[in-house]
């Protein structure tokens, strides 16, 4: 009887070891523990899968585990069939937010053999740590060691990037823009019938002489649109010389499209609806409103200097859209991202610019333009320089404070669009003030519109000459910051003329 029970014992812990083997996982733990005493270096103590970063990531941030999360941080909806949909080939997302605002990873398809992006809701940033967590910090192996060099240059770089851009590219870039804009203010007083020297804003233009630029403009565009991938492919294969001429006539144009649809679409507004402060105010508001409505951010009011660009391919051809699609064919995405962006979205931007302006224009020393130059400049470089420098302890409030966590978690797109307005407001005053003083002070010729001209021209090549001539119309793919230095706002134009001519 003893003898049956001893088998009978046996045969059960057989089974129960079969059940049950080791897993490799538990092999490789082992090992890892065993490594880790022996050489006394920490080592994780297993890999680290996708899910469990996600969930490490929501314990930080006090958020449970097993709640599903949402596709869109604006309308914290499930997307029906997120597998099938897919982002477009070779076309970034457009705006500072758009990269911010999803966290994408490839993933396999069980069931075809393509892969395809699933996108999560991401409440912090994409380069975020964990805070005054020990035992994170000493999991995260370090690869490169900087060396005191290399700290100092990232210093230098860190101080000197946002100086210059604010004090030399940006004047150009203002200069570019107010030549350009008096070019096509000069034209339509010739076809009008109006002498050069009357104030313009007393001309009262016809509505075909508005209309008729306006849709050539826009037709234009739209070719660009379409065309961006061919225009891409066939760049590729010339030489750089080229390539290089080609890609500064692209840049030149769309430059000229765009201040050409800005300014009649400014002057419409001005000729066809109340020149009242308090309508203005009420219209920008509306705007601004319909802007996180259709995209969720504010950040297609932002430009230089807080946006900047360098002149490539890889930047300049491509406009970015943040669409997601079902099997929809390519040139479909790039007319209803012409439609969105630049019917829908540049209308409520030059409302919103125009409201300001004028406001200004009209309350801010009207009678001294120096005086009211100098004050704008003074309270632009006022918010440029802190929201520059202060981007990234900005971005990590999030995760260093308890309010800010609360703030992150249930309104992800209010704080940084509280950025965006402030940074908007900085774009107002710089570029009223540099405006002023163009205006005022800047006269070489008799004949004023060979002044424009010449200078015009001059801005734009020596942009084009130090590789940011694109800076114009801003990027219109994103630029990533390598250093990361700026998260908001990728401003490392410096950077990455030092790093491609080093």
């Amino acid at each position: 009887m003893v003898e049956y029970n001893s088998k009978k014992q046996t045969l059960y812990n057989r089974r129960q070891t079969m059940a049950a083997p080791e897993s490799p996982h538990d092999e490789l733990h082992d090992l890892t523990r065993h490594l880790s005493a022996s050489t006394n270096v920490r080592l994780p103590l297993s890999p680290v899968s996708p899910s469990d970063e996600v969930n490490r990531s929501a314990r930080y941030l006090g958020t449970p585990t097993n709640v599903r999360q949402p596709l869109s941080s604006n309308s914290q909806i499930d997307l029906p069939f997120s597998d099938e949909y897919r982002s477009q080939e070779r076309v970034p997302p457009a705006g500072v937010d758009v990269r911010r605002q999803f966290v994408s990873s490839r993933i396999g398809d069980s069931i075809s053999n393509d892969s395809v992006t699933r996108r999560r809701l991401s409440i912090i940033s994409e380069n975020y740590y964990p805070v005054d967590d020990e035992e994170n910090q000493n999991e995260d192996n370090q690869t490169l060691i900087e060396t005191d060099n290399d700290k100092r240059r990232r210093r230098i770089l860190f101080l000197v990037e946002p100086i210059l851009v604010g004090l030399i590219l940006l004047p150009i870039i203002v200069l570019f823009w107010d030549c350009g804009w008096n070019l096509v203010w000069t034209l339509l007083n010739t076809i009008n019938g109006y002498p050069l020297t009357i104030n313009q804003e007393f001309y009262n233009y016809s509505f075909l002489s508005l209309f008729i630029p306006y849709s050539i403009v826009q037709i234009l565009l739209l070719i660009l649109y379409i065309g961006q991938e061919i225009f891409y492919n066939f760049l590729k294969e010339q030489n750089s010389i080229i390539r290089i001429i080609l890609l500064k006539s692209h840049i030149f144009l769309l430059a000229t499209i765009y201040i050409i649809q800005w300014e009649i679409v400014w002057l419409l507004w001005d000729q066809y609806t109340p020149r009242q402060w308090y309508f203005q105010l009420v219209l920008s508001i509306a705007a601004i409103f319909a802007l996180i409505v259709f995209i969720g951010h504010l950040s297609d009011l932002v430009c230089a200097p807080f946006l900047v660009s360098y002149d490539s391919i890889e930047y300049c051809l491509h406009f970015g859209c943040p669409l997601l699609t079902r099997q929809m064919k390519q040139w479909k995405i790039n007319v209803i991202n012409y439609v969105l962006y630049e019917i829908i979205i540049s209308n409520l931007s030059i409302v919103t610019w125009r409201s300001f302006y004028n406001f200004l224009d009209q309350h801010m020393y009207p009678d001294d333009l120096n005086k009211s130059a100098l004050i704008c400049l003074l309270i632009g470089f006022i918010l440029y320089f802190p929201l520059m420098y202060f981007q990234n302890y900005f971005e990590y409030l999030n995760v260093k404070y308890e309010f800010w966590v609360f703030v992150s978690i249930n309104f992800p797109q209010l704080y940084r669009n509280v950025r965006h307005v402030f940074a908007f407001l900085s774009c107002v005053f710089l570029w009223r003030g540099l405006w002023l003083l163009y205006d005022s002070y800047i006269v070489i010729f008799e004949f004023h519109y060979q002044t424009y001209l010449l200078l015009y021209l001059v801005s734009f090549f020596f942009l084009a000459l130090i590789q940011t001539s694109s800076s114009i119309n801003g990027p219109l793919s994103n630029m990533e910051d390598d250093n990361h230095f700026f998260p908001l706002y990728p401003n490392c134009y410096v950077s990455t003329v030092i790093r491609k001519f080093s």
